[in-house]
């Protein structure tokens, strides 16, 4: 299946755990395909476009928004 990333390997790649992973996928923030097995996969091609939304023009990611009451 070349050209599809595990969970596994999106969380390794941003430092993040496999279940944040999976909660941007439920939330629907992060395309995947479901595996007859049960699995998931993102293509390449939707997680490189996911990671450009998410990264400002200085090429700093976004980690969170805080408005100006100090909430995030």
């Amino acid at each position: 299946m070349s050209g599809y990333l595990r969970v596994a390997d999106v969380a390794d790649d941003l430092g993040v755990s496999p279940r944040t992973v999976l909660r941007w996928i439920d939330r629907g923030q992060l395309g995947a395909l479901r595996l007859p097995g049960g699995g998931l996969r993102i293509s390449q091609t939707a997680y490189s476009a996911w990671q450009a939304a998410r990264t400002t023009s200085g090429g700093d990611r976004i980690v969170a928004a805080i408005d100006e009451g100090g909430e995030m």
